[in-house]
């Protein structure tokens, strides 16, 4: 990591990177552990889990054009100190719930609340770092929130709450401190420097989201994370599903907390030796990279559940994963200028469609095959995963050809990253 760069972020920038450290490590105390509680402590049956778990992305993404346009419009420092205290409250009240109705809203909130809150953060990142450091801070972002997937599981298992809605409360105040934070460290911005220029204000939602339609590059980019997104869901839904289900481990749940805590340890001793590595590639093969490891990661689950071959699975998973958190964030405000940034991070939730398939097709499939029979849920999930590394491809050729076309004299490259010309 580059130490001198890190010591010239500003105090905005520590403030959201200090935050997401400390609520995502409440967030993985508690929510990985919601299909486990809801099936066994409530009862709740299979596909009604996995619907209460679909339903927070797909609120994140019915609602992602909207974040994304408030975080264009309005004062940034508005939205990110009253959502988290809303965030906040909707947690706490997850202890409270009791039926899968009640879940199912709570969740629905959680999904709009991150569409709110999401665009707005990564823009903060963006304006308040120079153009050098970008790749760095949203790397620094990554590290948080992987220092806290490491945390989160190892705190639950110490203090015995994998089974229990208690950690939501943790967590709902945890968003509320950090959303009390941004009173202090944001108290000197004005509304006109967190916020567009004022003919910018001006431009209606309609033709900014037109702008993206047309945006074929993006658009297939999208299309194609939203199959890594797929895979990547199946280890909160389908993975830990299977794991405390099968009759095939004795302790499943304790292995499943394990490799959660594998995860993020693999994640945080490799990033900064991944990211030299891959700082000179072109960033659509990053993430094309990212796709095929994340897929074929699945391929362990089809030798007899044991500890070496999940060992296997989650580091081959969290390298597919690592590459997605180091590039990803990255390209989209790459892709996008400064008048739409906040739209483009926003609509970038959609690849979110695949974490709500994600949890929805693969306990469709333990529901249909068993939890004995990880042949063909898990080879179907190889196969539906893999399907996006094509319109990855097709996006990388799409922005090549757009770039040998500026550079024809059809127009001037905006772009500055040389690893994407």
């Amino acid at each position: 990591m580059n130490l001198r760069a890190a010591y010239q972020l500003n105090s905005k920038v520590w403030n959201i990177l200090a935050g997401t450290l400390f609520t995502r490590t409440a967030l993985f105390m508690s929510v990985p552990y919601l299909a486990i509680f809801l099936t066994g402590q409530k009862h709740i049956p299979l596909l009604l889990t996995s619907l209460i778990l679909a339903v927070n992305p797909l609120a994140g993404v019915a609602f992602s054009w909207l974040g994304g346009t408030l975080a264009d419009k309005l004062p940034l420092r508005n939205i990110i100190l009253y959502t988290p205290l809303i965030w906040g409250t909707v947690f706490i009240l997850f202890y409270y719930a009791g039926s899968f109705w009640s879940f199912l809203v709570l969740n629905a909130l959680n999904g709009l609340c991150y569409s709110l809150f999401e665009p707005a953060s990564k823009k903060v990142l963006s304006e308040e770092s120079l153009p050098e450091h970008r790749l760095l801070v949203f790397n620094l972002r990554y590290t948080a929130i992987n220092a806290g997937c490491f945390a989160g599981p190892l705190l639950s298992l110490l203090f015995n709450m994998k089974m229990s809605l208690f950690p939501y409360v943790i967590l709902g105040i945890m968003y509320i401190l950090y959303g009390a934070s941004t009173m202090f460290f944001f108290r000197n911005t004005s509304a006109a420097r967190t916020s567009v220029p004022a003919q910018a204000k001006n431009v209606r939602s309609l033709q900014a989201l037109s702008a993206i339609r047309k945006d074929q590059v993006y658009l297939l980019l999208i299309a194609g994370m939203s199959f890594s997104y797929f895979g990547y869901s199946q280890l909160n839904g389908t993975v830990s599903q299977y794991l405390s289900g099968t009759a095939l481990l004795t302790d499943g749940t304790r292995l499943y907390s394990i490799l959660l805590s594998v995860n993020a340890v693999v994640i945080l001793a490799a990033q900064f030796a991944v990211l030299r590595l891959i700082s000179g590639w072109n960033p659509f093969n990053v993430v094309l990279l990212s796709n095929l490891l994340i897929g074929l990661s699945f391929l362990f689950f089809l030798f007899p559940p044991a500890y070496l071959p999940l060992l296997l699975f989650i580091a081959v998973f969290s390298l597919g994963e690592l590459l997605i958190g180091a590039r990803f964030d990255a390209l989209v405000d790459e892709l996008s200028s400064a008048d739409n940034k906040g739209l483009y991070f926003g609509c970038a939730e959609m690849v979110k469609l695949g974490t709500i398939s994600g949890p929805v097709a693969g306990g469709g499939l333990l529901g249909i095959f068993g939890f004995q029979a990880a042949w063909p849920v898990f080879g179907l999930l190889v196969i539906i995963t893999l399907a996006g590394t094509g319109l990855i491809r097709a996006a990388r050729l799409r922005h090549l050809s757009v770039l040998n076309m500026k550079k024809a004299g059809f127009g001037t490259v905006p772009l500055t990253d040389k690893s994407l010309r």
